[in-house]
């Protein structure tokens, strides 16, 4: 899922210097004390997965011989089972990793293979000052030097009026980490109440040693503290208000739950996960997930479609590319699943922040996301990007909790997106065609039956087919609604290396290059809710086969016999071709025929009299090799 995220003003992500110097700072664990994957990541900055492990997802019939015959297939072992996706494993392997998914993928027993793929934060810091909290109240103040419009913002003090929080419920921040310390944010951190702090013992069995104040999943230890990004997001979520000091969060009286999986140049998706399922497994009905990129990975969605048994809402920032996430999505803001609320940036003048994606099926709404001031380090900072909207959000989702703790997932999404401020520069650039009404959305009426999203079916190519490149695919598919009917026309299929590839339910191609193609098709109906499906498919470079030598022919009647030495180890077949001699001119260039793999004769029957040479050729799928020089013969 590795993608470089972009600001405004194209910076690339996590490389600013302040961040870095407070990780390190927080983080002073030595890199080689770390597994070798967290090793590479963290000296690649653009690594796009774990080249030594993948994830692979057994079906509930799938006995032991059928998992040991998929580790053994790529030397595998175990790293994680994942309870939250019952049959998905994080698995080790010794092999490359294009290589295992081409062993594993066709085993008996096997849903699908994947790489453990890379995700980055969504936001950077530009400046440090201080300044004023433009997206609760913009009275049009000037904010960084940015004047602002007054009403521009996310109503958040009207939201207070009514509620400002409640002390038991948490918010799970996934992210870089957050720190612990920070004056603003000290009074609302979570503490495990199964866990005894120092005692070296997993207290409350869900198998993390001293994880009192959360879990750091890319150090492997119980120490979550980070002062960077995840700062920043869990400060606009619930930095405490009212204390005298500082800013103040969305749900200024609530506990934040720290789960870092994020190190200085991104994180793998298999840690992801395990943050995800500690946070609903300890009940969060709520996460923030400022991070993203643009690898589908079915793992990931596999376990954010669990959490909703867990009654979760996963909110996700739509990602800064200033995209259309529509056509270019960006996971995890645009998995197809009713629990996540995918969140755009705008800025204090009620417009579109240019960095942000859209899409009108795929981002749900627009939150304030620019010269954002929160928690970052011991002190404060501006951040820009779609990483500070999403906690506005978040922070609001936990409000509605907290108002209606009888509500489910879909009643507060629904509640949140029924309750938007329409604006021009979202109109139908998202779902909604606004930006977050915190103070709406703690009055709203209760929302409408939900609609349903269309459900989406590839019945061609299957997942885990192998092509070789030139080869024609065929792409089929249907997508049907329960309230629009049949939506296949609408289906647009795109591929993760070369974007955009069709349109509609059934067409050709011969163009796709070589590699892993994770292909998507996404279908909506007339409320602009999206349904997708994927599967993955292989291309590759056919090898060109050896030329035969030696060819010699002779003469049986009218017949001729064409013999050739085979030296090609990987043809399909041989074809052979002839010309004849007519008015001393060769003519009649033809092939007359081919013979399969390994067969070095052929017989050419039926020739009138006349003069003839012939030449051969061994092929191999869309390859060939040169052909042969001419040997010629006479029919008398």
């Amino acid at each position: 899922m590795s993608s470089r995220a972009h600001l405004q003003h194209v910076c690339p992500i996590l490389s600013a210097t302040g961040f870095l110097a407070v990780a390190t700072i927080a983080h002073a664990q030595a890199v080689d004390q770390l597994p070798l994957s967290k090793q590479v990541l963290l000296a690649d900055p653009d690594l796009q997965h774990d080249p030594y492990s993948v994830f692979v997802k057994f079906a509930v019939d799938a006995t032991e011989a059928d998992r040991n015959a998929v580790a053994t297939a790529v030397g595998g072992s175990t790293v994680h089972t994942y309870s939250l996706v019952p049959g998905l494993v994080h698995l080790e392997i010794t092999c490359p990793v294009h290589d295992a998914i081409k062993r594993i993928a066709g085993l008996k027993g096997v849903e699908y293979v994947e790489p453990d793929f890379v995700v980055r934060a969504d936001a950077v810091p530009n400046d440090p000052n201080f300044g004023l909290l433009w997206g609760m109240q913009n009275t049009g103040q000037t904010v960084n030097s940015d004047p602002g419009v007054a009403g521009a913002d996310a109503r958040a003090t009207g939201a207070w009026d009514v509620l400002t929080g409640t002390s038991g419920f948490v918010v799970a921040i996934i992210d870089s980490g957050t720190l612990l310390s920070h004056p603003d944010l000290a009074a609302n951190i979570w503490t495990n109440p199964g866990e005894i702090a120092g005692n070296g013992i997993d207290d409350d069995a869900n198998g993390y040693i001293d994880d009192v104040f959360g879990y750091d999943f890319f150090s492997i230890d119980s120490d979550p503290n980070d002062g960077g990004h995840g700062t920043h997001t869990a400060g606009t979520v619930g930095a405490v208000g009212n204390n005298g000091i500082g800013v103040a969060g969305v749900a200024w009286n609530c506990k934040i739950m720290p789960l870092r999986f994020l190190g200085p140049t991104g994180g793998f998706t298999s840690d992801a996960i395990l943050a995800i399922q500690y946070a609903v497994q300890k009940q969060v009905k709520v996460s923030n997930n400022s991070w993203g990129g643009t690898a589908s990975s079915q793992a990931l969605f596999d376990a954010i479609s669990a959490t909703r048994s867990f009654n979760h809402v996963f909110v996700a920032s739509a990602g800064n590319n200033g995209a259309n996430s529509d056509s270019l999505p960006s996971y995890p803001a645009a998995y197809n699943l009713d629990n996540i609320i995918s969140v755009a940036a705008t800025d204090n003048n009620d417009a579109r922040a240019t960095f942000s994606n859209y899409g009108p099926a795929s981002v749900d709404l627009g939150a304030p996301g620019v010269n954002i001031l929160s928690t970052y380090g011991t002190s404060y900072a501006y951040l820009n990007g779609t990483s500070m909207a999403g906690p506005h959000v978040a922070g609001v989702a936990a409000l509605v909790f907290m108002q209606n703790p009888s509500m489910s997932y879909t009643q507060v999404k629904a509640r949140i997106l029924g309750s938007v401020r329409p604006i021009a520069a979202l109109a139908g650039l998202c779902v909604t065609g606004g930006v977050l009404n915190a103070a709406a959305a703690l009055n709203a009426p209760p929302p409408p039956p939900p609609n349903n999203a269309p459900t989406v079916t590839i019945t061609s190519p299957t997942s885990g087919a192998s092509f070789l490149t030139g080869a024609s695919i065929t792409f089929t598919g249907s997508a049907l609604d329960l309230e629009d009917g049949l939506r296949t026309a609408t289906m647009t299929w795109t591929s993760s290396l070369q974007g955009q590839i069709g349109v509609g339910g059934n067409f050709t191609l011969a163009s796709l290059v070589a590699g892993t193609h994770v292909i998507t098709v996404r279908a909506t109906d007339t409320a602009g809710l999206a349904g997708s499906a994927t599967v993955g498919i292989t291309l590759t470079v056919p090898v060109v086969p050896a030329m035969p030598t030696a060819v010699r022919l002779a003469r049986s009647g009218s017949n001729v016999i064409i013999t050739w030495r085979d030296r090609s180890n990987n043809e399909t077949s041989f074809e052979i071709l002839r010309e004849q001699r007519i008015n001393n001119v060769w003519t009649n260039t033809t092939t007359i025929g081919s013979v399969g793999a390994n067969v070095q004769a052929f017989t050419n029957t039926g020739l009138s009299a006349g003069l003839y040479r012939y030449a051969v050729r061994a092929v191999n799928g869309s390859a060939a090799s040169a052909w042969t020089g001419w040997v010629q013969i006479t029919i008398p």
